[in-house]
C-alpha cells in the first residue's frame, strides 16, 4: 500500500466532479474502498440520474473501473486511486455528498497497524462535514469487534443520526468480499447514519 503523504497532487479531477454534480445540481454519491467495484457498477447502472465516485487505494481495482468507464462510456462516474483519510479533508468541499458508502473496512489486525483503521475521531469529522444536511452514511463489516469499535465511535457525534440502511443496491448485490464472507460463515452487520 503506498501511503498518502507521499501524494503530492491536486486531485483537481476529483475537486472538479463535485464542481460538476453542485453545477448540474445533482445528486452526488461517494462509495470508500470499492474493491472490486460489482455493487458500484451496479449503483451507478440503476442510479444513470446521479453522479458517482469512488475511491480506492489498490491501483489494480482503480484501473479495473477505469477500463469499465472507458468500454462502456460511462459519464456518471469518477475514480481515483487515494486515501479518503488523506483525501477528505482536504480536497472535498463541506456539503458535497448526498449518500456515503463504506463497506468491509480493513479491521487491521495487528497491534502495529491499528494506527490504519479508518475509523478514528478525524475520519468521523472529515464524514459529517461532507455529508450534504440529510445526506446518509452507510456502513458494513463482517467484522463484529470491528462493528461494535465503529458503533462506539459514533456515540461521541451527536450530529449523525441512526437510521435505516438505504442502500437498495448494496442489499440487491453481494460483493466479492461479502460473498466470500458469507461463505466463511461471517455475520454480515450494517448500520446507518444521517446528518
Amino acid at each position: 500500500m503506498e501511503l498518502h503523504f507521499r501524494d503530492l497532487s491536486s486531485h483537481e479531477e476529483f475537486q472538479n466532479f463535485i464542481k460538476r454534480a453542485k453545477d448540474e445540481n445533482k445528486k452526488l454519491y461517494l462509495e470508500i474502498g470499492y474493491g472490486s467495484g460489482i455493487v458500484l457498477r451496479k449503483r451507478v447502472e440503476k442510479e444513470v440520474d446521479v453522479l458517482h465516485m469512488g475511491l480506492e487505494i489498490k491501483g489494480k481495482f482503480v484501473k479495473k473501473m477505469k477500463k469499465y468507464t472507458e468500454k462502456y462510456n460511462v459519464e456518471n462516474l469518477y475514480v481515483e486511486k487515494a486515501d479518503a483519510k488523506y483525501i477528505l479533508p482536504r480536497f472535498a468541499a463541506e456539503n458535497s455528498f448526498d449518500k456515503i458508502f463504506i463497506y468491509y473496512p480493513d479491521p487491521w489486525w495487528k497491534k502495529k497497524h491499528k494506527k490504519y483503521i479508518l475509523f478514528d475521531y478525524y475520519f468521523i469529522a472529515d464524514l459529517y462535514r461532507a455529508l450534504k444536511k440529510g445526506g446518509t452514511l452507510n456502513i458494513q463489516t463482517d467484522v463484529v469487534d470491528y462493528f461494535e469499535l465503529i458503533k462506539s465511535k459514533f456515540e461521541y457525534f451527536n450530529e449523525f443520526k441512526e437510521c435505516d440502511f438505504d442502500d437498495i443496491v448494496a442489499l440487491e448485490n453481494s460483493s466479492t468480499f461479502e460473498i466470500k464472507g458469507l461463505e466463511k460463515g461471517h455475520v454480515l452487520s450494517k448500520i446507518a447514519y444521517k446528518k
